[in-house]
């Protein structure tokens, strides 16, 4: 499955729409969860799983990742601390509107 990711610097983990569990085979009936807050709201019911996720250009790690209604009104996935940040230094140039992403 293809999807929109976003690096997140104040996101503790990366999480994605609830949906896109679905979408991917997962029953998240069957995952732990926790209620969570961000995301515009401070009880999210997140559910969790391990994914292998690659964003192109050999950029692939393996991460414990959430899945949240929370995000389903944004429609992408957020790259957090623990799962990505863990593995790779991101620098950000605001001006220039991108980033770049560099293996640790």
């Amino acid at each position: 499955m293809r999807c929109l990711v976003c690096p997140d610097t104040g996101a503790d983990y990366c999480v994605f729409p609830a949906s896109f569990a679905a979408l991917l085979g997962l029953d998240i009936l069957r995952m732990p969860k926790n209620l969570t807050s961000g995301v515009g709201s401070t009880a999210n019911v997140t559910y969790y799983d391990s994914l292998d996720i690659d964003l192109g250009r050999g950029i692939q790690f393996h991460s414990y990742v959430g899945f949240t209604a929370g995000m389903e009104v944004h429609g992408i996935g957020l790259l957090g601390q623990t799962g990505f940040f863990d593995y790779y230094n991101v620098s950000f140039f605001r001006s220039q509107h991108r980033f770049t992403i560099e293996t640790i």
